[in-house]
């Protein structure tokens, strides 16, 4: 079967519990200057609780889905209750769950959100069986699309070589949102960007790819289109976003929205940049229907329930 995208990266079971208990405390031994804190030996009353699912891989897929594609994703889980339960996910929601390994000794990864009542939050994470998923164990022959979404692989650059020679193989497009641990691989990275497509990444990480200080936004700009990728998406979270293709740039502000929760805005944002792409809306529209799924995301609680589906972007791009 021939997809229009086929996602590769984690899939999580994500809970996520609010309370008005947590305290944001400022605190110089936190790497922001703030923590989230709860009495230590206390029972702490949890005023909401939503169980779903999560990970580059599955979020990007299902909001592609939900904006009219068709798609197929590539992850790993365990082979266990939750396992199952991000599969069944993927498929109410129309991904294609044929691509998905089955680990049997590693649970399927799991992630607890502590949710302030601002809408921040801390992760615990535990990677399990996704930072298990092999290069090895993937049907490249079968696999078969019009582009590739690419997220945080754990830093596998093998299985990103992989991926980008089955692409160029079979003429398939790449599109990359590159994790912490792939951006700390510095020069071994730059070296795939000329074989990117669309480059997504926040200003955080472009200012780490370029070397350039994080305050120097505009040479940040100049120079993350200088690394090869053809299109470069750079996101400031409320300050809004910027497309660069060549010595080109085009900006837009945030959408204003009342935020629950800001789980998945990136994943959600790259996909409806892409989806705008794919559908050859033009750079800005489609730039502005990232920009309006990555808002509508935050609007509820975990990465998937606030995603646009098709009917509704025009009213958002009005």
């Amino acid at each position: 079967m021939r997809f229009n995208v086929v996602t590769f990266g984690s899939a999580f079971v994500d809970v996520y519990l609010s309370s008005p208990e947590f305290k944001i405390v400022k605190s110089k031994d936190s790497p922001t200057g703030v923590a989230i804190c709860e009495v230590y030996g206390a029972k702490i009353n949890v005023k909401k609780m939503v169980m779903t699912t999560g990970g580059g891989a599955t979020n990007v897929a299902v909001a592609l889905e939900r904006l009219g594609l068709q798609t197929g994703c590539v992850c790993r889980v365990g082979n266990d209750d939750w396992g199952l339960f991000v599969r069944k996910e993927l498929r109410k929601e129309g991904v294609s769950p044929l691509y998905v390994q089955v680990d049997d000794s590693a649970p399927t990864s799991y992630s607890t959100m502590l949710v302030s009542e601002a809408g921040g939050r801390s992760a615990l994470v535990y990677r399990g069986a996704s930072s298990q998923l092999s290069w090895h164990q993937v049907a490249w022959d079968k696999l078969e699309g019009d582009w590739f979404y690419v997220s945080s692989l754990g830093g596998d650059l093998a299985m990103l070589t992989k991926i980008i020679r089955t692409a160029q193989s079979k003429k398939i497009k790449v599109a990359f949102n590159p994790g912490s641990a792939e951006i700390g691989a510095g020069d071994r990275l730059k070296a795939f960007l000329p074989q990117i497509d669309l480059l997504i990444l926040n200003r955080l990480e472009a200012s780490q790819l370029t070397g350039n200080k994080f305050t120097n936004l505009k040479s940040i700009l100049a120079n993350i289109g200088k690394l090869g990728a053809n299109l470069v998406a750079v996101t400031e979270g409320a300050k809004g976003a910027y497309l660069i293709r060549g010595k080109g740039q085009i900006k837009l502000p945030a959408f204003k929205v009342k935020m629950a929760e800001e789980t998945g805005a990136g994943d959600a944002f790259g996909a409806g940049l892409l989806a705008g792409l794919i559908k050859d809306m033009g750079l800005e529209e489609a730039l502005r229907l990232g920009m309006a799924n990555g808002a509508a995301v935050t609007t509820q609680f975990g990465p998937k329930a606030g995603l646009l589906f098709a009917p509704e972007v025009s009213s958002w791009l009005k």
